[in-house]
């Protein structure tokens, strides 16, 4: 069933995306963060003439606490991000703590124990081979749909700030 994946890590534990939920792998750009944006939020980029909002992934998923902008610029820095497809007007990036490999993965996803504590976007574990696993994800639950309609308020709101300034001589 996966087919290609993006194996990436974060907070010590082996992840998986299926690399159509992966449009690339980029380096972490220079990200502006307005007040009042939401902690798994790292900030937006443009990519070309299109915003796009990073999210710290260990944050949003609950593996790691949220830090201050002072003390997470420095331990953002050498993080790549994971490039999403756009969706509803919207494109997303989650910040991981490595990306290690892209293979293609025939096994089954072994589903997660009953009882396991992580939410609804892990699907399972799958083999990479030589003793070592990754636990999918999938790409369509890391964020809710409160969440995304969020992400799509502040990104309509940057853009009514950006249209005061069109025509101005900088």
């Amino acid at each position: 069933m996966p087919g290609t994946v993006v194996i990436f890590q974060l907070a010590d534990v082996r992840y998986a995306l299926p690399l159509p939920a992966v449009r690339e792998c980029v380096p972490m750009p220079a990200l502006f963060r307005p007040p009042g944006t939401p902690a798994p939020v790292l900030g937006y980029f443009r990519l070309g003439a299109e915003r796009v909002v990073a999210i710290d992934l260990a944050v949003l998923l609950g593996l790691r606490p949220w830090r201050a902008a002072d003390q997470a610029e420095a331990a953002t820095l050498y993080h790549p991000l994971l490039l999403g497809p756009e969706r509803e007007g919207a494109r997303v990036a989650y910040m991981v703590d490595g990306v290690l490999d892209v293979r293609h993965v025939s096994g089954p996803v072994v589903p997660p124990c009953e009882g396991a504590t992580a939410g609804d976007w892990l699907v399972g574990e799958i083999d990479l081979g030589g003793g070592c696993t990754a636990q999918m994800m999938d790409a369509d639950r890391l964020l809710m749909a409160h969440e995304h309609q969020r992400i799509e308020h502040l990104l309509a709101a940057l853009h009514e700030r950006d249209a005061l300034w069109e025509g101005t001589d900088a």
